[in-house]
């Protein structure tokens, strides 16, 4: 097994110092972190439409930095607040992906970190 390398993406904001890493690859496969809309600053987007979108393309950025493609995403954990908003999610899913689709799952959880985040995307893809 090669030793795990962490993947970082200038399009991405950092992982929190110390406690994990944004992606990790490991013989051709880029482990990508739980994916959000959220910066320093607030929160990229207000719907959860427009936020599911801005993990996504988080998740290709990371994807590609490690040298994977959109295309190659084989695996998304989606995390929601409210699961009758699920069509949101689907939207930007089916905007972001064609093709064969990731296989994926979908989990209603109780928040995040802050309050203003509705989505949050982990996945997995091949080199």
């Amino acid at each position: 097994m090669a030793d795990p390398l962490r993947v970082d993406s200038p399009d991405v904001p950092d992982a929190v110092p110390g406690l994990f890493s944004n992606a990790v690859v490991c013989d051709g496969i880029v482990y990508i972190s739980g994916q959000h809309a959220g910066t320093p600053d607030g929160v990229v987007g207000e719907t959860m439409y427009d936020q599911t979108r801005e993990a996504l393309r988080r998740v290709v950025a990371l994807a590609e930095a490690a040298g994977s493609a959109r295309d190659r995403i084989v695996k998304v954990t989606i995390f929601v607040t409210d699961m009758s908003r699920k069509d949101e999610v689907g939207r930007a899913r089916k905007e972001a992906f064609a093709g064969a689709l990731p296989a994926a799952t979908l989990v209603e959880v109780s928040g995040f970190v802050s309050p203003d985040l509705l989505v949050e995307i982990e996945a997995v893809a091949h080199i």
